[in-house]
């Protein structure tokens, strides 16, 4: 580790370089090295990337949660307009019969 600054190419590290464990306690020493001001904007950092991340996460989720609405809900009017009844139909597409029904009265207005 002391001569880190003098490595050219990755394959001079040795193999056990990149395990989490190393990279965990590197990070520490980093910290530990730090002021107080500078953990605390680190920290704070930290805190904003978990934020960001998680809120991605969330918009995909919603986006996926609305793609299977929008199929479910063509795949039930198509089914609907192919005359199979609307309890065949939540059960085939394993949603609630109420949800079916609102659909089929949608169709018929």
């Amino acid at each position: 580790m002391k001569t880190l600054h003098k490595v050219k190419s990755k394959r001079q590290f040795p193999e056990f370089w990149d395990e989490d464990w190393l990279k965990a306690a590197i990070q520490e020493v980093d910290r530990s090295a730090m002021s107080a001001d500078k953990r605390l904007a680190y920290e704070m950092l930290i805190a904003q990337n978990a934020a960001a991340v998680h809120s991605e996460k969330k918009k995909i989720e919603e986006a996926e949660n609305r793609r299977e609405f929008t199929v479910k809900k063509s795949a039930i009017t198509k089914s609907l307009l192919k005359g199979l009844t609307p309890e065949l139909v939540a059960e085939v597409n394993d949603v609630p019969l109420s949800f079916v029904l609102s659909i089929q009265s949608e169709l018929i207005k």
